[in-house]
């Protein structure tokens, strides 16, 4: 039982200390699974899979490198087809609530999303689309530097990360 109790002890006081010096796990790490390939993730809370990497970046098997570049609402959704043209997926720009289930609000640091399985994400505004609006106009903005969700007219240029039903 003085063995155990031990053990415990010294599980305890590693835990505190990987909280301390913030090498705790984030909280999705549990919930999502890298591809073979680490260019997808799948979460599997909400069965989606998502690509790993901002738009205009690209995994090089450590991180995702090169620039996050912006697009208007209309550009998002044709560069959305078009990626799914290329690798026979059908990837979309996510909802809000898709995408602001992301955000890691437990995250102390910009960005607010688990940069472990989402590794360089800019801590800036990403599109989603509001559902029932089939325009270009109206969408939502997820914002990983605090987590908040904007609504916002397509006209200005922001980030974007692909989904699709795997």
């Amino acid at each position: 039982m003085t063995f155990q109790r031990s053990v415990l002890r010294s599980l305890q006081a590693a835990c505190l200390l990987l909280v301390a010096f913030g090498a705790a796990p984030s909280f999705g790490q549990s919930r999502f699974t890298v591809s073979a390939d680490g260019q997808e993730v799948l979460d599997t809370k909400s069965n989606l899979s998502w690509r790993r990497c901002a738009e205009g970046m690209k995994w090089d098997g450590t991180t995702c490198t090169g620039k996050a570049l912006t697009f208007k609402l209309s550009e998002a959704k044709t560069l959305a087809v078009d990626a799914g043209k290329a690798d026979g997926k059908t990837w979309r720009v996510p909802s809000k609530d898709e995408l602001a289930s992301l955000v890691d609000r437990g995250q102390k640091k910009k960005p607010k999303i688990d940069i472990t399985i989402f590794p360089a994400t800019p801590p800036q505004l990403f599109w989603a689309l509001r559902p029932g609006f089939d325009d270009d106009l109206n969408a939502w903005l997820v914002n990983f530097a605090n987590g908040k969700v904007y609504t916002n007219s397509g006209m200005r240029k922001n980030y974007l990360r692909l989904v699709r039903i795997p």
